[in-house]
């Protein structure tokens, strides 16, 4: 079976523009939280099967800030930004303008990562609701270093199958090498189109090409 759900090039398309327009309107929240210019990038996007997101990860063995927001509204679901441990305490040492060393993370780098995500993740929800014509909200950011399967696991449990499984890059004007992370959209009922079909997307159409569509997410 494979890992990832076949696209058509409507649906990529479809996906592409609310991530995109998510990104734009994140970098803007955050350029102006830090007062320096950033860039979000979504170098690659898919649907895939909520079992097979670890492999599509590649975070084997690795330390990894997971941070979940139930989304509430018009679409139902749980939105979840996994960096890895390292990646994000470079980011919270440019968010804070102090190194972030090794051991548990303080308040204050916890608070600046959940407000990381509260922005990006407000952003996406933002766009789908602007695409669908209805409101879409967000809850308070939980934030652990664990690995991303439990996480997974616990969604599976509730009943989800599949995922928006969204590639980003994070780059400040003055950073030597982008901050990579992954942001996970798990639609309650685990309906594999339920995002396709909360934005009127038809299932038919001319299919993508595999690596449009997302063969596999990994870093570039």
């Amino acid at each position: 079976m494979s890992a990832t759900v076949r696209l058509h090039s409507l649906q990529v398309d479809a996906l592409r523009e609310v991530a995109n327009i998510a990104g734009g309107n994140a970098a803007t929240a955050l350029g102006q939280l830090t007062g320096r210019p950033i860039m979000i990038t979504i170098p690659r996007l898919t649907v895939a099967r909520v079992g097979e997101i670890p492999k599509l990860l590649d975070y084997d063995n690795q330390r990894v800030v997971v941070v979940a927001l139930k989304v509430l509204g018009a679409f139902t679901g749980t939105l979840v930004f996994l960096m890895p441990d390292r990646r994000a305490r470079d980011l919270c040492a440019m968010l804070l303008g102090r190194t972030v060393p090794n051991g548990p993370l303080d308040e204050l780098s916890r608070s600046s990562l959940g407000e990381v995500a509260n922005i990006i993740g407000g952003a996406y929800v933002g766009a789908l609701a602007t695409m669908m014509g209805g409101a879409i909200m967000l809850s308070v950011p939980t934030i652990g270093i664990e690995p991303p399967d439990e996480i997974l696991a616990a969604q599976r449990g509730a009943g989800a199958q599949s995922a928006l499984l969204i590639e980003t890059t994070l780059t400040c004007d003055n950073q030597a090498a982008p901050l990579g992370g992954h942001i996970l959209l798990l639609p309650d009922d685990g309906a594999p189109f339920q995002i396709l079909d909360a934005l009127r997307v038809p299932e038919s159409g001319t299919p993508a090409p595999a690596a449009e569509a997302g063969g596999g997410a990994a870093w570039l």
